[in-house]
């Protein structure tokens, strides 16, 4: 079994890198190959488990024991038959009690486990020792299969066995003399022959119940005396026609499985059975019809499900399985040709359902533990579908045909099966179970490669992906690794057949788009399936519920993205506001945490599609997306966070925060600019809604979300005091033309922007600090410091602009610095200022804002001296050094230095 499907992975590798197009199939298969060979191995290794703990144990004497090798002699003859070897004594001892038959059958059953290398000493774990390589286990078998054939002619009675080999061989000479010296008549030697068979199958039947063992041998040798003749006056003598000779052949066939039964021999069952499947191969000329040939295994292979009926004979099973589709393979690889399809077909599907009932009555048949058949139950799809795939190759769609019918068949025995289980006794079903749990993995294997045969790699990820989460979910459930495994190869190979269909496009069309989705519901169904089935999951799959879920993620949000872009934003708004709803509805369900955070990272993911300045938006239908994204997402967050963390619904908040001030700020100036036409008013509209949104985030009275969650939309206010640091640099080297008004110092758009914006930077500032959002980045008096300062910029920014628009100077940093008329200007101004902090600090009782002041007017002085000294004969200078003299006076009047403020 194992050597065929290593072929089997082997071919399908090779015919995956030889078709592009079916490579899914073809790696499907492979794996398909691969899990079989671990079932088989496991299923093996358990029914080798279960046989020496029964040996171990000392089982009861059963009928079963006279098929496995393990029966006593019985009173009329010493019957003993281990591995398919009879043994006969002259001397019948007197039957033993049934103690000591389990003693000696238990003492037979442990040197078999011994010699099998297994451990059996008391206390000891019972499992099969690992080979050291897989030479050695070669090896070993080869070793056995020569120690087999060679205890069959030592062991028992050897002289019967070598008398009846003998006897074969002389009646072979006998027939070939005859034949050449033509001394009798040819009907009169094969009469004889004949006759000399029938005696041998009377006499062993006449002994069946005094000397059993010798009777089943003189029958053995009756049917291959039978055989012999019938052969030889078929092909040598020509006395019978192929046909005829084929009939009589049936008729032993038929007649030595029924002696079998009778007498419960399995080895005569497959010693007739091997001559019934050989007897076309002997007589065949090469001229005859492959109908009559299928016809006869037909009939062979009948025989093989009565016996099936009555006894559970493996080896008989796998014989007839094996010739049947190893010979039938023979045939098609020589002689099929597509004209043979319809006489070929039928008898490939009566094959395929007669073996498919043996491994069913296998399956049911009455032991004390259930087995299988693995090399009949996963050999057997392998077998007929690599056929199958031979004679419909060229038939458009017929693999996947072939597929879909082959796993209605197991669905179809799947519910027989569970049916006939439910109502066996105390246990008896628990085989059937385990073949039904086998065919629906086999249903979902063929399902999964009729897929990629019919259509494009979209529908095979759509559909391996849906399969997989469905494996996860049944191996958890069953508590079968295996299952679970394959559902994770599946999902692994939707993703690579997802791959393959993209090509070289640079977009998703919409069954791509679809295909995503279903690898993405997946993923998240898988990772639900780990987190529901907690205690059936092993401990190295702890972390799969999470990276099942991150992957189903990825995969959902990533093919939207790519499918939508940027290019129609108000469609992946519209999905992207649909999963909310999705993810809501599956966190009030249930209670699994992955739709509740896909919820907190919506608006992260939002805010992305807001940096799209191509358009604003409330283009194309985005005034409506927007809204209803918004007000879906903000629903979702009230209805869900009551069991979230703190710090969980502190990051989505701020990421709404941040979402909203990045839409607010845009749709105002775009709009601003459209209508006006001036970039002057959209950058101060701009400015302001910037100031408006941080006014809201620290000082709003709504009571949801802003009061409940202050912290979070403080801390969120950085990006937009960020961007209005960054447009208040900006906009300070912009000259402010206020058309279509005229110019007013200070009361025009920019300056009252950029005022505003100096003191909504600094009430932030306080707003963070005492809700600790930023640290002690603005401990000690920060914030005063940034508005004391800020607006000390923003008077000499507005006092360029006053002097550009009232002394026509031109509005460059050059050109004001040159300016006599801006030097004497801020002289003055720095003075006033210089007074404004002086007093305050007085007042205040304040050194460092008196100090501040001082540090001002120093720097009047300096500046006098450097550069308001070069024009000491114009008026401008003039006026700055009267100015600045008698505001000193001034000062020294009214703001003498405080005292400390710790005295």
């Amino acid at each position: 079994m194992r050597i065929f499907l290593g072929f089997l992975i082997a071919l399908s590798l090779i015919g995956a890198l030889d078709s592009y197009r079916s490579a899914p199939a073809f790696f499907l298969l492979a794996l398909l190959g691969g899990a079989c060979w671990v079932l088989a191995s496991r299923v093996g290794v358990l029914e080798r488990r279960l046989r020496e703990l029964e040996e171990r144990s000392g089982p009861a004497w059963r009928p079963e024991d006279v098929q496995d090798g393990a029966a006593q002699e019985t009173a009329g003859g010493g019957l003993a038959e281990a591995d398919g070897n009879f043994a006969f004594s002259e001397e019948v001892p007197p039957e033993p009690p049934p103690s000591k038959r389990r003693a000696d059958a238990g003492r037979e059953g442990l040197g078999r486990v011994r010699s099998a290398g297994v451990r059996s000493h008391p206390g000891e774990d019972s499992r099969v020792e690992k080979p050291e390589g897989r030479a050695e286990s070669l090896a070993a078998r080869a070793r056995a299969a020569v120690s087999t054939v060679w205890g069959w002619f030592t062991g028992g009675n050897p002289v019967v066995k070598v008398g009846l080999v003998v006897l074969f061989f002389g009646v072979s000479f006998l027939l070939k003399y005859a034949a050449d010296h033509s001394l009798l008549p040819v009907e009169l030697r094969m009469a004889g022959a004949g006759l000399l068979g029938v005696a041998m199958l009377a006499l062993g039947w006449r002994l069946r119940r005094g000397r059993p063992v010798y009777a089943l041998l003189v029958q053995g040798g009756g049917v291959g005396v039978l055989y012999l003749t019938i052969f030889a006056a078929a092909r040598y003598v020509g006395m019978l026609p192929p046909l005829a000779a084929l009939v009589l052949m049936t008729a032993v066939v038929v007649f030595s499985g029924i002696l079998a039964v009778a007498q419960d021999a399995m080895a005569l069952a497959l010693f007739g059975a091997v001559g019934g499947f050989l007897a076309p191969l002997l007589i065949s000329t090469g001229q005859g019809s492959h109908v009559h040939l299928f016809a006869y295994y037909a009939l062979l292979n009948m025989g093989v499900l009565g016996i099936a009926l009555r006894r559970a004979w493996r080896p008989l099973n796998l014989l007839g399985f094996a010739c049947t589709f190893g010979i039938g393979a023979f045939w098609g690889a020589n002689y099929y040709t597509p004209a043979h399809f319809a006489t070929t077909e039928p008898f490939l599907i009566l094959f395929f359902v007669m073996y498919g009932v043996v491994s069913m009555l296998f399956a049911g048949a009455r032991r004390e533990s259930p087995r299988l058949d693995s090399a009949l139950v996963f050999g057997l799809p392998l077998a007929a579908f690599g056929l199958q795939a031979g004679l419909v190759r060229d038939t458009e769609l017929g693999g996947a045909f072939s597929c879909l019918v082959l796993a209605a068949w197991y669905i179809a025995t799947l519910v027989v099966l569970r049916g006939m289980a439910q109502r066996r006794e105390d246990g008896q079903g628990a085989g059937l179970r385990l073949l039904s749990e086998a065919h629906l993995a086999l249903a979902v294997i063929f399902v999964s490669m009729a897929v990629p045969m019919a259509l494009d790699g979209t529908w095979t990820a759509s559909t391996w992906a849906l399969e997989g989460a469905g494996m996860i979910w049944l191996g958890l459930r069953q508590r079968r690794l295996i299952t679970r495994v394959f559902g994770v190869l599946l999902q692994l190979g939707a993703a690579g057949a997802f791959w393959m269909s993209l090509g070289h496009a640079a977009a998703l069309d919409n069954g791509q788009l679809l295909a995503g989705l279903f690898l993405g519901a997946g993923g998240l169904v898988s990772g639900w399936c780990w987190w529901a089935f907690s205690e059936a999951r092993l401990r190295q799959e702890k972390y799969l519920a999470q990276a099942a879920a991150l992957w189903g993620a990825v995969w959902w949000y990533g093919v939207l993205f790519f499918r939508f872009g940027f290019d129609d934003e108000p469609v992946l708004l519209a999905t992207l506001t649909v999963s909310i709803g999705v993810w809501y509805l599956l966190q009030r369900k249930t209670s699994w945490p992955v739709p509740g955070r896909l919820v907190q990272a919506t608006p992260f993911l939002m805010i992305p599609v807001t940096l799209e300045w191509n358009r604003h938006p409330g283009a194309d239908n985005g005034w409506l997306a927007w809204p209803m994204a918004l007000i879906v997402l903000f629903a979702a967050l009230r209805r869900l966070e009551a069991g979230w963390s703190e710090k969980a619904a502190g990051l989505a908040h701020s990421a709404c925060g941040v979402l909203a001030a990045i839409l607010a700020g845009r749709e105002v100036h775009w709009l601003v600019k459209h209508y006006l036409g001036s970039g002057t008013w959209a950058g101060a509209a701009t400015a302001v809604t910037g100031v408006l949104v941080l006014l809201a985030f620290c000082a709003a009275p709504l009571e949801w979300p802003l009061r409940r969650h202050r912290a979070a939309y403080v801390r969120a206010g950085a990006v937009p005091a960020i961007f209005l640091v960054l447009w208040w640099l900006a906009a300070s080297s912009n000259q402010g033309d206020p058309r279509p008004l005229p110019y007013v110092p200070v009361l025009n758009p920019l300056d009252l922007a950029q005022a505003l914006v100096v003191a909504a930077l600094a009430f932030w500032a306080r707003s963070a600090h005492r809700l600790g959002v930023t640290g002690r980045v603005f401990a000690g008096g920060g914030d005063t410091v940034l508005l004391a300062l800020g607006g000390f910029v923003w008077i000499n920014v507005a006092l360029g602009r006053a002097v550009h628009f009232l002394a026509g100077v031109h509005h460059s940093f050059y050109a004001l610095f040159r300016s006599e008329v801006m030097q004497a200007s801020c002289s003055v101004l720095w003075s006033v200022t210089a007074l404004a902090a002086m007093l305050a600090g007085r007042r205040r009782g304040s050194r460092r804002a008196w100090l501040a002041g001082a540090g001002l007017l120093g720097a009047v002085v300096v500046k006098l001296f450097l550069i308001d000294l070069e024009g000491s004969g114009t008026v401008a200078r003039i006026v700055s050094f009267l100015g600045v003299g008698l505001l000193m006076l001034v000062m020294g009047y009214f703001c003498p230095l405080p005292p400390k403020e710790d005295s």
